[in-house]
C-alpha cells in the first residue's frame, strides 16, 4: 500500500507516476482539485483493514470502515463536482456508511467463502456465531440476529441521510443515488428474514431492471 501512498503523492507534486489510473487521477486534480487527505485515508483505511486480517471487533469499527472508505468517494465525487456544503458534508457521512456497510453485508457469502469474515466479533460472540459456521456456509437464526443489528445500523445511517434531501444542494442529489442501491438491498434482508444464505439474497437480492428504474425516478424527482 504504500507504492499507492507514494503515487498519490507524486499527483501533488505535479509528477505523477505512469500509471493509468494516477495519470487519470492528475488529469481530474488538475481541473478539479481534490483534497489529499480524502485519498490517504482511503489508502490507509484498507492497509489497515489488510493488516487486521478483515476482523470488525464491533459495530463502530464498521462504520469508521464505511467512513475511511465509501464516505471519502462521496466527498471526493463533491469535490470533483466543485459542490461544497456542510450539509451535503453531513449527509454523505451518513450515507457513505449506510452504503459501506451494507456492501460488506452484501458481501458476507462471498467473503465466507474465502475465510473473511466482516461481521463484528462482540456481536457474533454474544450470539455465539462462530467464522467456521460462516466459513461453511452454515445459516442459523443467531446469525440472522447478528445480520440484523448490523442492518439497522446501516438503515439509520440511510434513514439520517434521506432525512437531510433538503438540505442537500439540488445539484448534489445525484451523487446521493447510491442510497438506491443501499436500500433496495437493506429491504431485501428485511424481506427474507436477515437471512443472507437465502436463495433470494445469493441470487442478488432485487431485479436490476428495478434498481434501474429506482434510480431514474429519483433522480428525475431530484430525490435520493
Amino acid at each position: 500500500m504504500q507504492w499507492w501512498k507514494d503515487a498519490v503523492n507524486s499527483v501533488y507534486r505535479d509528477k505523477p507516476v505512469k500509471h493509468p489510473v494516477i495519470q487519470a487521477l492528475a488529469q481530474v486534480q488538475a481541473i478539479h482539485p481534490l483534497t489529499r487527505y480524502r485519498l490517504q485515508r482511503l489508502i490507509s483505511t484498507r492497509e489497515e483493514d489488510l493488516v487486521g486480517m478483515h476482523r470488525m471487533g464491533s459495530i463502530a469499527a464498521l462504520e469508521k470502515y464505511a467512513e475511511g472508505t465509501s464516505s471519502q468517494l462521496l466527498y471526493l465525487q463533491a469535490e470533483a463536482a466543485e459542490i461544497k456544503d456542510s450539509e451535503l458534508d453531513h449527509a454523505i457521512s451518513h450515507l457513505g456508511k449506510a452504503v459501506g456497510i451494507s456492501q460488506l453485508l452484501r458481501g458476507t457469502v462471498y467473503h465466507a467463502q474465502r475465510r473473511r469474515v466482516y461481521l463484528p466479533t462482540d456481536l457474533m460472540v454474544r450470539e455465539g456465531v462462530t467464522e467456521d459456521q460462516l466459513t461453511r456456509g452454515e445459516p442459523s437464526p443467531e446469525l440472522n440476529n447478528v445480520i440484523y443489528e448490523v442492518a439497522s445500523t446501516a438503515k439509520a445511517h440511510l434513514d439520517e441521510a434521506r432525512a437531510m434531501q433538503q438540505k442537500v444542494p439540488k445539484e448534489a442529489k445525484a451523487l446521493m443515488l447510491p442510497s438506491v442501491a443501499c436500500g433496495l438491498y437493506l429491504d431485501a434482508l428485511q424481506n427474507n428474514a436477515f437471512d443472507v444464505f437465502s436463495q433470494n439474497m445469493l441470487k442478488g437480492a432485487y431485479s436490476p431492471f428495478w434498481h434501474q428504474l429506482q434510480v431514474k425516478r429519483h433522480y428525475l424527482l431530484g430525490t435520493y
